[in-house]
């Protein structure tokens, strides 16, 4: 099993066609069918179901469309590290980020680096933060937006500002309207939208508390929680930069009083990856806060 047959294998699992895939891959029919039968009888299975109208993947091809996409991709940074650090400033730098860091990223730092780097170009991948962190790890990606808490274990860091959690209110909690803080007991009537990343910390707070929050949805990205939020359905629990970045005039944004809701966002990389002259820089544009590495 080599790559040219692995990227011959996900061209036809997603183009669904022989013929599709290979005017994709500007390779004449008979020899992809060729690399996917090699490819076949070396694995000693059948990766496609040959149709009249083209092909389905089967079972054992699903299993290996996941990790055909991982080791193409790994292949391809690869390429663009070695190549990057041969010349120390031009590249591909790939870039994590959470839901949650909207408020904080692109901001001027960024667009600094970018201007002065006008031959680089971003990859930017979008998940939660433990998907982001094992990219890291993986050397999938070179640099990521993460969100407190998380193993800072062979990790270099750049910390953001310390932030405050806050509740936001459809604009018919008019009994808030006056107060600057909302403590725990006053968020248990409410019906609430919590994103998932923070789900321990919201179970720990009020088990001890001993108060029992009404939640009416939990959520992967906080953007959704702030929609659902808009429209009047709940309260979104969310970090108060994205609050504030995507909040409407149709809610109010007030702090949670306690201050175990503090949390903090960080730009991450790994200590692998900070001796590539691209990384460093980028890392060291960063500047706001003292490095943990």
């Amino acid at each position: 099993m080599n790559l040219k047959q692995l990227q011959y294998f996900l061209a036809v699992a997603e183009e669904g066609q022989m013929t599709a895939a290979a005017k994709r891959l500007h390779v004449a029919q008979p020899p992809l069918s060729y690399q996917i039968k090699q490819l076949e009888t070396e694995l000693g299975v059948a990766l496609f179901k040959r149709l009249p109208q083209g092909v389905t993947v089967t079972p054992a091809g699903e299993l290996l469309v996941s990790y055909a996409q991982q080791l193409t991709q790994l292949s391809a940074t690869a390429e663009n590290k070695v190549r990057a650090l041969a010349h120390g400033i031009t590249g591909t730098l790939n870039l994590g980020l959470i839901s949650s860091s909207a408020g904080v990223m692109p901001n001027q730092a960024l667009m600094s680096w970018l201007k002065q780097h006008g031959d680089v170009h971003l990859e930017v991948t979008e998940g939660n933060t433990y998907e982001l962190l094992d990219d890291l790890h993986k050397r999938l990606l070179d640099v990521a937006i993460l969100r407190t808490p998380f193993n800072r274990q062979h990790l270099v860091c750049r910390f953001f500002d310390s932030e405050r959690m806050v509740a936001v209110l459809p604009k018919r909690y008019q009994q808030f309207s006056q107060r600057r803080q909302l403590r725990l007991k006053d968020l248990t009537a409410l019906p609430l939208i919590k994103y998932r990343r923070f789900n321990e910390l919201f179970h720990v707070a009020f088990l001890e508390e001993a108060f029992e929050p009404h939640y009416i949805m939990t959520c992967d990205d906080a953007r959704t929680a702030m929609h659902w939020a808009d429209r009047q359905i709940g309260v979104a629990l969310v970090p108060r930069s994205l609050a504030e970045t995507y909040a409407s005039d149709q809610v109010l944004v007030r702090s949670l009083a306690d201050r175990r809701f503090d949390t903090q966002l960080a730009l991450v990389t790994t200590t692998e990856s900070m001796a590539t002259p691209l990384v460093a820089g980028f890392m060291d544009q960063f500047t706001q806060a003292k490095a943990i590495d």
